[in-house]
């Protein structure tokens, strides 16, 4: 067998405070997507890859839910598998059964799940290459598209970065919702490419400069330095490749090692190796997805209300397309466009108005209420004469009468008083979350990616740094 999936499921930091990141919230990888958790459009394109086997590792205070979320997943898929072979004629019977797991595992950085994968090899012994996939993709590109170009790559390439360019129509000045990264990589002579180096902005504002050494300008005259395509999280590596460069490397390559970085960051040493010595050696290579392809992530609020919107936007038209507008109905009656999707046992009061919207399950929306371009998550009560205009609503919570938002969150089980009116704002529930401050998070704001100076493929992020207290020389401290 070829290849072993592992979906990522992060925190959501940028997703709070919808995400685990508050308590109220709801893990990540089970935030709604058209009334979908996102996770399942990412198992459906493993599915369509024919994976063997999916990993999904979660912090282990989700692992209940995204098991149960695989549950109703497999249910769901293998109905519209069956509803597609009787209208096609076609046995659903493929032959294919992907096992699909959780593995609990809580940790900060993405690292320690390669080194995961790298200490327990030995299970990995079926499988050819892995595949690391985030779980909070959306594309239309085939998944073999990736595949065949991670099998013809470079002999001398060990792994296969997937990036890609922003599609979204979103106003980004300031770089927020997408970020500023430098990708450095080589075209080759056959249209391939091979990655150089990358850097965050977080290392360029540390260095205040972008540090390119001449050693890869002399190798590879024809570099690339690219601030617009962004990490598609997608990265396909040879097992054993991989891990015997671990193997040749033990003083570097620590437990520490991986425990303190994201996987870019470790896909950023092994791609330094193509110019950091005095002939190449093994590198990764890179792809750049075609723009006629749909791809983005929803690792933020903005995407993930524009993702929303991308359904609603396919669903319209495709209704327009059939022909299948809503019937003429009592003036009365609440009025749902096509452009807009309704969860089950959610009720709608008279003379409300839904538009770009998405409502959860088990709500309840009285009278004369006005969504426009909003996302609505379940169990959520919004009361008469209230006004939502691009929100996002958490589970749970309660909108009472005359109330007017627009461009503001409510965080799950919040309760919004009567009569409030509120723009651009985040309502969040009274609680002490945030008041004592995080030692990891001080120590992630520590954290630089600068090269080392000793040669070394793999760059130790902290021996770089010199604490200006650590001598005392001039004799100023009694110890």
């Amino acid at each position: 067998m070829e290849f072993h999936a592992v979906i990522v499921c992060g925190s959501g930091k940028s997703l709070s405070p919808f995400s685990r990141i508050r308590s109220t919230g709801t893990p990540k990888a089970l935030l709604p997507i058209a009334n979908r958790p996102m996770i399942d459009y990412v198992l459906e394109w493993c599915e369509k890859a024919f994976f063997p086997r999916v990993t999904i590792v979660a912090d282990s205070d989700c692992q209940e839910e995204i098991e149960r979320a695989i549950g109703n997943f497999k249910v769901n898929y293998a109905k519209v598998k069956q509803e597609n072979a009787d209208e096609s004629g076609v046995d659903s019977n493929d032959g294919h059964n992907t096992i699909i797991d959780v593995l609990p595992l809580d940790t900060d950085n993405t690292g320690e799940i390669l080194l995961h994968l790298y200490k327990s090899s030995s299970s990995l012994d079926d499988y050819r290459s892995f595949v690391i996939l985030p779980c909070d993709f959306i594309t239309n590109l085939p998944p073999q598209v990736l595949i065949e170009a991670y099998r013809n790559k470079e002999d001398s390439d060990v792994g296969l970065l997937v990036t890609y360019y922003n599609q979204l129509d979103i106003e980004d000045k300031k770089s927020k919702i997408f970020p500023k990264n430098y990708t450095i990589y080589s075209e080759l002579s056959d249209g391939k490419c091979q990655l150089l180096d990358m850097y965050s902005n977080e290392d360029i504002d540390f260095h205040k400069a972008l540090q390119i050494r001449t050693q890869m300008c002399w190798r590879h005259g024809n570099s690339t330095i690219s601030t617009k395509l962004l990490n598609s999280g997608i990265f396909f590596g040879s097992k054993d490749a991989i891990f015997k460069i671990f193997d040749e490397n033990p003083d570097k390559v620590t437990d520490s090692y991986f425990k303190n970085r994201p996987i870019t960051k470790i896909v950023r040493d092994l791609g330094r190796r193509s110019w950091r010595h005095s002939s190449a050696k093994e590198t990764i290579g890179c792809i750049v997805l075609p723009q006629q392809a749909t791809f983005f992530r929803n690792n933020n609020l903005p995407v993930l209300m524009e993702a929303n919107r991308y359904f609603m936007k396919a669903q319209a038209i495709a209704k327009a397309t059939q022909g299948s507008g809503q019937p003429q109905k009592d003036k009365t009656a609440a009025n749902v466009g096509i452009d807009s999707l309704v969860g089950d046992n959610t009720t709608l009061g008279e003379r409300t108005n839904v538009k770009r919207s998405v409502v959860g399950s088990n709500c309840i929306i009285g009278k004369r209420v006005k969504l426009t371009g909003c996302l609505i998550l379940n169990n959520v009560t919004i009361d008469d004469d209230v006004q939502l205009e691009n929100c996002i609503i958490g589970n749970n919570a309660i909108i009472h009468s005359k109330s007017r938002l627009t461009n503001c969150n409510v965080e799950s089980t919040n309760e919004v008083v009567k009569g409030t009116q509120a723009k651009g704002e985040t309502l969040l529930c009274l609680s002490l979350e945030g008041l004592v401050e995080d030692e990891s998070a001080l120590s992630e704001e520590e954290e630089s990616s600068e090269t080392d100076e000793s040669g070394s493929d793999f760059s130790d992020d902290y021996d770089a740094e010199e604490d200006e207290y650590a001598g005392n020389e001039d004799g100023l401290f009694a110890y």
